[in-house]
C-alpha cells in the first residue's frame, strides 16, 4: 500500500498533468456548505447510526470537517499543500468523535456519502463540457482521486479513532492513574501492561518530558464555583488543545489540580506553553481566565520527571490571574528566592523599613526607594518622577540611611533595600504585618 507522502506526491503530479480536472477541483472553492449539505441529507436518510448522535455540536463539528477537508483537497490539486502533516485535522475530529461517543461506523458512513457527493458534483461538472475528450480523461482521473483520498482520510480516522477509544478506555483504569503516580515518583514501568499503556498514550522514550500543573483560582467575588465541574472540562481541553500528532499525554486530576505528562520529539515544555496558550490559558477572557499553570522544565529520563514535577509546582506557585501561564524557564531567579525565602530571612529587614512599609499609605521614603532603583540610582530622574526637587532626594536619602544603616546611593545598599521591600510585598503576612 502507497504511503501517505508518495500519495501526496502522486496526485500533485496527476493534476499537474490534468489541467481540466484541477480546475474542477480548484472551482470548488467556496462551496463547503453546499457540499456539507448534500453530504448530511444523505447521512440523515441512509444512516440510523448517524441519527442517533446528532446534535447541534455534532452538527456544528461535522461542518467544521468538511470545510477543512475541502480546503486540503484544493489545496492538493494546487499543488500548495503542506507536506507536514497534512491529515492532522482528521485525528483532531477522529478523536472529538471518539470522546463523544459518535460510532466510528457513521463516520465511515458519512466519507462513503461524501465520496457519493464529491463524485456526484465531478460529473456535473463535466457533462457540460464541450471538449469531451478532455472532459472523459479528467473524469477517469478524478474518479481514482476520490477513490483513493477518502480510502486514505477513512484509514485515518479509523486508526485515530480506535487509538483515541483506547486511550479512554485506559483512563478509566486504576492502571492509568497508578502510571501517573509511578512516573511522578521517577518510577520506569514494570509490567508489559504498563509498559503497553505508556506507548498507547504516545510517551516513547527519547522523546522530551514535561510536566504541567494546572489549578483554579480562588473565586474574588465570593461566588461559588463547583471545582470538581470545571477541573473535569479542562480535563477535555486539556485533550482537545494537545493533538496526538504533537504531543504524547498523560492527563490526570489529584487533589484539586490537573497533572500533565507530556511528551514531544523537541522543545517540549515551550510547545505545550504554546498549545496551551494558544487556547486561552493564561488569558483573562475565555473560559480558563480563573485558572492558573505552571510548567516545567523538559526532562529526557523519567527517573528526572520528580524534578521536573517540582518545577511545574513552583511555576504554578508564582502565577497570579494576571500571569497565569508560567514556565519554569521563564521565572525571575530574584523573584524565586523571594518566594522561597523562609522567616529568619524576614528577620534580617530593618525595623523601620518593616513599619513604613506597613503604613496605610505608603511611606515616602519607601516611595524614594522604590523610584530610585527604577531610575538606575539617578537622583535628577528620581526628582523628576517623584515632582521634587533634587535636594529633597538626597535628604530623603539621607534619611533613609540613618533609619537602616544601608546607603541607598550604593548598589549594595539600594540591591538590600529593594530586595527587603519585594520580601515585605510577598511575605509581610509572615511576620505579622497587614
Amino acid at each position: 500500500m502507497a504511503t501517505t507522502d508518495s500519495r501526496l506526491i502522486d496526485w500533485r503530479e496527476r493534476f499537474k498533468k490534468a489541467p481540466l480536472a484541477k480546475e474542477v477541483v480548484t472551482g470548488l472553492d467556496g462551496r463547503s456548505k453546499e457540499i456539507w449539505q448534500r453530504t448530511f441529507d444523505l447521512l440523515r436518510q441512509e444512516s440510523p447510526e448517524y441519527r442517533n448522535a446528532v446534535d447541534d455540536e455534532f452538527t456544528a463539528e461535522s461542518r467544521s470537517h468538511c470545510g477543512e477537508l475541502l480546503d486540503t483537497i484544493i489545496a492538493i490539486a494546487a499543488g500548495r499543500l503542506d507536506y507536514s502533516d497534512p491529515f492532522a485535522f482528521v485525528r483532531k475530529h477522529a478523536e472529538w468523535r471518539a470522546r463523544h461517543q459518535v460510532p466510528l461506523v457513521a463516520s465511515l458512513h458519512a466519507y462513503r456519502l461524501a465520496h457519493k457527493t464529491y463524485w456526484g458534483i465531478t460529473r456535473e461538472s463535466l457533462a457540460t463540457r464541450r471538449k469531451q475528450k478532455q472532459a472523459m480523461l479528467a473524469l477517469e482521473m478524478l474518479s481514482d482521486f476520490w477513490i483513493e483520498l477518502f480510502e486514505a482520510v477513512g484509514a485515518v480516522l479509523e486508526e485515530a479513532h480506535a487509538a483515541e477509544e483506547a486511550r479512554i478506555v485506559a483512563q478509566n483504569t486504576r492502571a492509568y492513574a497508578g502510571l501517573i503516580e509511578d512516573l511522578l515518583s521517577g518510577t520506569e514501568p514494570s509490567n508489559p501492561e504498563t509498559r503497553q499503556l505508556l506507548t498507547l498514550c504516545g510517551i516513547r522514550p527519547g522523546t522530551k518530558l514535561t510536566v504541567a500543573i494546572i489549578r483554579p483560582f480562588p473565586t474574588e467575588n465570593g461566588k461559588h464555583v463547583d471545582i470538581e465541574v470545571t477541573l473535569r472540562s479542562l480535563v477535555r481541553l486539556i485533550h482537545q488543545v494537545l493533538p496526538s500528532s504533537v504531543f504524547g499525554k498523560l492527563v490526570d486530576l489529584r487533589n484539586g489540580e490537573i497533572v500533565v505528562i507530556a511528551s514531544s520529539e523537541s522543545d517540549g515544555a515551550g510547545r505545550l506553553v504554546k498549545h496551551l496558550s494558544r487556547h486561552g490559558f493564561g488569558r483573562r477572557s475565555g473560559n480558563t481566565a480563573a485558572v492558573g499553570a505552571g510548567v516545567s522544565l523538559d526532562k529526557i529520563d523519567i527517573a528526572r520527571l520528580p524534578e521536573a514535577f517540582i518545577e511545574a509546582r513552583m511555576a504554578l506557585d508564582l502565577t497570579n490571574p494576571g500571569r497565569a501561564l508560567l514556565n519554569f524557564a521563564d521565572i525571575d531567579l530574584a523573584e524565586f528566592l523571594i518566594h522561597r525565602a523562609d522567616r529568619a530571612a524576614l528577620r534580617l529587614i530593618p525595623e523601620w523599613l518593616s513599619e513604613a512599609h506597613a503604613s496605610g499609605s505608603e511611606d515616602v521614603l519607601v516611595r524614594t526607594i522604590r523610584a530610585f532603583a527604577a531610575c538606575s540610582l539617578n537622583v535628577k530622574e528620581t526628582a523628576r518622577r517623584l515632582g521634587v526637587h533634587t535636594n529633597t532626594v538626597y535628604f530623603r536619602l539621607n534619611q533613609i540611611k540613618k533609619r537602616t544603616g544601608a546607603d541607598p546611593r550604593t548598589f549594595s545598599g539600594a540591591s538590600f533595600l529593594l530586595t527587603a521591600l519585594r520580601l515585605l510585598d510577598r511575605h509581610s503576612h509572615d511576620i505579622g504585618l497587614p
